[in-house]
């Protein structure tokens, strides 16, 4: 590394909290002098983390030889950095948006101190584009960390609402009641079935009562899936039956051709639940 490079990223680095302040005044410019006053404590978090960043970038000329250990310091920056700033409930197009001004204002910085020291301006221009590609690769791995956690976080809660999406509850040692509620799509209606028949086969139970009257929307799909449930559990030894099954659901229901002789339906949960407890 020559000692041109060396020159600019030590400038870089001495200047970075300077940079970081110039930043935050641009993102600040619209806030008031109470509300700056409130957020003190964030800001000055921001700013020792900006300058933080300033400071791997500067560090990065070292490596301008070898440009991809500078990569992989920058890809680890941005996994932790994408991580903690989605954990915190950070917006990932304002970290965005202040691509631009580290751009601005280091590229300002250096290209100040190369007139200064007068470096050849051809050498300029391949300082500026390892600058720019460092930038443009710590804003791909902040991006992609993100998005990359974002996506698990939405997975996880997916998986989460699919656990408490059939919730198998034993009212005694015979009976027990599954409760569906809100929209049931195709995905959710194989899970039902599938926890259904594990629950059902747990709890050594004769009779299930499925409850549709919290159901928003059953299209033809589900309503074969929920008829697929009632069979299935016929097939390992528990009596199904149906309850809450508004006037849309019947027709979805008859629309397929299922002989609704073969179906065990209810009124109310409440009616259903008293009428086999007293038969008990």
């Amino acid at each position: 590394m020559d000692k041109e490079i060396k020159m600019l990223g030590s400038r870089v680095e001495e200047e970075r909290y300077v940079i970081a302040e110039l930043i935050q005044e641009e993102v600040s410019k619209n806030i008031s002098f109470e509300e700056a006053e409130q957020l003190a404590s964030f800001i000055d978090a921001v700013t020792e983390f900006r300058a933080g960043f300033i400071g791997l970038l500067a560090q990065s000329f070292e490596h301008f030889l070898d440009p991809q250990t500078a990569y992989d310091e920058i890809s680890m920056w941005g996994e932790k950095t994408g991580n903690y700033f989605l954990d915190q409930n950070m917006a990932l197009d304002a970290a965005l948006a202040e691509t631009s001004l580290y751009r601005k204002h280091i590229g300002k910085l250096i290209k100040t101190e190369a007139m200064r020291n007068q470096i050849k301006l051809e050498r300029l221009f391949e300082i500026m584009e390892y600058f720019h590609t460092l930038l443009d690769h710590a804003a791909y791995s902040y991006s992609f960390a993100y998005i990359h956690s974002y996506q698990k976080s939405l997975k996880d809660a997916h998986d989460e609402f699919m656990k408490l999406s059939a919730p198998v509850v034993p009212v005694n040692d015979q009976i027990a009641i599954l409760p569906l509620i809100g929209e049931i799509d195709i995905d959710r209606a194989q899970y039902i079935l599938e926890k259904t028949l594990m629950e059902a086969s747990r709890l050594k139970i004769s009779t299930l009562i499925l409850d549709l009257s919290g159901v928003v929307k059953v299209d033809a799909v589900v309503a074969e899936q929920i008829i697929r449930v009632t069979q299935s559990l016929k097939l390992i030894g528990v009596h199904s039956m149906l309850t809450g099954i508004r006037p849309e659901i019947a027709q979805t229901i008859i629309s397929l051709g299922i002989d609704i002789s073969e179906l065990s339906l209810g009124g109310s949960l409440k009616q259903t639940f008293k009428k086999l407890t007293d038969n008990q």
